[in-house]
Formats: structure tokens, C-alpha cells, sequence
């Protein structure tokens, strides 16, 4: 049984702003998100019809962002080579925050934008959107266990990376 159309204002009223901002860590810039967002609602609003009743939502809502995102990706890596994703000036500059720390936050946002996609992708579900490993599984089209295995990969690199730095 396919979800009614009229309930998918409901359903992108509820996930728009978990979206944006999962589409903001991977993308790194809020216009492109913004975009990416709108994107990634106009082919879920299109495809909602066949989506089937006990369907998780959010994961395939997820799933749509991800694909638009890592398109979105594919083309600025295209169009601009070796440009960082990350807006390095836009990390907040607390004033109780010591210089020393606010370079070991750009150091992060440098190792962050240089994951492999997927990597990226899994960590930013896992740890900033709240997501649990079924519904990253289900948004980057894998298993559980390859789910598992993106964040572990993730933040494994980033520890090597941030430790040689």
C-alpha cells in the first residue's frame, strides 16, 4: 500500500531541517545544501507515491540526500579541482576558544572533507544526525555491518590523519 501524496507536506515539513543540516556537513557550504535540499524533496515528492506503507521514511529520505549530495559533490570535484568543501573561515571563532584550538577544529574540518564519500556520509549520519547503522545502512544502499564499517573506516582515517598532522 503506497502513503497518500497529501501526507508528504507532512513528512518534508518534519525531516527538512535534520536534512539541511546533514546536507551542510557533507557539502560544507549552506547554499549548496539549501539546493541540495530542495533537490533531494522535489525527487522524494516525485517518487513518494511508490514509497510502500511501512516503508522507513527517514532512511529513504536520507537515502535520496545522500545520492544528491554525493552528485552534487561529483560535480563540483569536476568544475573546481582540489577545492576544499569545508568553508575553513566559517568554523565560529568563540572568544573563549584559543587559537590552538580553533586550528585543531580546522584540522578536523580539512580531515572531514577529505574522507572518501561514503565515509563521510556514514559519520555525519552517525554522529551528528543521530542516525542508528539499519536506517545508514538503508540510506547508502548497503548492510548493517558495511554501515558499521564506513564510521569505523571514518574515524579511524581521521585519527591517522589528524595524529600525522
Amino acid at each position: 500500500m503506497a502513503h497518500s501524496p497529501e501526507s508528504f507536506d507532512q513528512v518534508a515539513e518534519r525531516y527538512r531541517p535534520e536534512l539541511l543540516a546533514y546536507l551542510m556537513r557533507m557539502l560544507g557550504d549552506a547554499h549548496d545544501a539549501e539546493d541540495a535540499c530542495q533537490d533531494a524533496l522535489l525527487r522524494a515528492h516525485r517518487a513518494f507515491g511508490r514509497l510502500l506503507a511501512g516503508s522507513n521514511t527517514r532512511a529513504w529520505l536520507y537515502k535520496i540526500a545522500t545520492n544528491t549530495a554525493l552528485n552534487a559533490l561529483k560535480r563540483r570535484k569536476r568544475q573546481e579541482a582540489n577545492q576544499v568543501d569545508v568553508d575553513l573561515e566559517r568554523i565560529p571563532d568563540d572568544a573563549n576558544a584559543s587559537l590552538e584550538q580553533r586550528e585543531q577544529l580546522r584540522a578536523v574540518a580539512r580531515a572531514v572533507e577529505d574522507l572518501p564519500p561514503k565515509q563521510r556520509a556514514a559519520l555525519m549520519m552517525r554522529r551528528f544526525q543521530g542516525l542508528g547503522y539499519a536506517e545508514i545502512a538503508a540510506a547508502l544502499g548497503g548492510s548493517e555491518a558495511s554501515a558499521r564499517a564506513n564510521v569505523y573506516q571514518a574515524i579511524r582515517q581521521l585519527r591517522r590523519m589528524l595524529l600525522v598532522t
